[in-house]
């Protein structure tokens, strides 16, 4: 009988028969996770570039700049041309770390739970990696920018006399202005900022109020300034928000660690592992891990806008 993904909610006869087939399938326990998962990491979306880190360590360069070391000249008929230097940036090295945990799900709350015990481990498996990693890559691209400004208006964007319009459009033109072809596409902030952001007036006098999906009605505002938002809660500082070009700003070093009886790709998301708890306690037991870690090799990419 094949299996059907999401897996029909468990009938009262073969409850318990229903969830140990999809807890010992480790194809549907990985696309369970990675549903959870891996539309809401942020810091991958941030740092878009995927590196392998072989030995668990990963070299790379920072910095590195678009142009030459010297101008163009004019050359005479005949004449040497200059010569320039292509230097490469400055070398750095990084290593992963592996995060994770196992989630016992007993028999009792599969009995008395059925599908919803499962996917409350799940969930707290996906919730875990996600604030894990998230936080570690905001906090390297909080530490790695250079390029700061406190937002206008003094306060923050609830202020009357706040300005969000021109905070965000000021970061992108410095970021745009290193003149080494970055074009900032996304804004991370709070939630918090977030809500301030949508009802400051200033913002609000120039959406669309047409239709039933305006933002009065709805509280969505997917772009502003021509930067997609990202929401989180996991900023090491609340009250900042950030400018990235997410193409250029860097990307995530991961390490291939040969245990076979992982399913998943940790460039990509969670990888996991479903077993009976070989104590023999009556249970599973849910892991998921991911071996990375966050590198910046565009710093000038970034602008951080404080007070928000």
């Amino acid at each position: 009988m094949p299996h059907i993904y999401p897996a029909a909610a468990p009938t009262l006869a073969g409850d318990v028969l229903t969830i140990s087939r999809f807890l010992n399938s480790p194809a549907l326990v990985q696309r369970r996770l990675r549903t959870l998962s891996e539309q809401r990491f942020i810091g991958d979306v941030l740092l878009s570039g995927r590196y392998q880190a072989q030995g668990g360590s990963l070299l790379y360069e920072q910095s590195e700049s678009i142009y030459t070391s010297r101008a163009p000249e004019a050359v005479n008929p005949g004449a040497q041309y200059p010569r320039a230097l292509a230097s490469p940036g400055a070398a750095a090295v990084a290593s992963t770390t592996k995060w994770g945990q196992d989630v016992p799900i007993t028999d009792e709350h599969i009995s008395r739970y059925g599908r919803r015990a499962m996917d409350i481990a799940f969930t707290k498996i996906a919730n875990y990696l996600i604030r894990q990693i998230d936080s570690l890559c905001l906090a390297a691209v909080s530490a790695a920018t250079t390029q700061t400004a406190a937002a206008a208006g003094g306060g923050n964007w609830s202020g009357a006399s706040a300005d969000p319009l021109f905070d965000l459009m000021f970061a992108a033109a410095t970021v745009r202005a290193n003149d080494q072809g970055y074009e900032p596409n996304v804004v991370v902030m709070s939630d918090i900022a977030m809500a301030r952001l949508v009802a400051n007036s200033k913002i609000v006098a120039g959406l669309n109020r047409e239709g039933d999906s305006s933002v009065t009605r709805t509280g969505n505002l997917l772009q502003v300034a021509g930067l997609t938002i990202l929401p989180t809660n996991n900023l090491p500082v609340a009250s900042t928000a950030f400018v990235v070009d997410t193409n250029m700003l860097g990307g995530l070093g991961y390490e291939r660690i040969p245990s076979p009886e992982y399913t998943g790709d940790p460039a990509n998301g969670v990888e996991s592992w479903a077993r009976r708890d070989p104590a023999a306690n009556d249970q599973w037991l849910v892991r998921g891990r991911r071996p990375v870690v966050p590198i910046i090799q565009e710093p000038g990419a970034a602008f951080k806008i404080t007070g928000v």
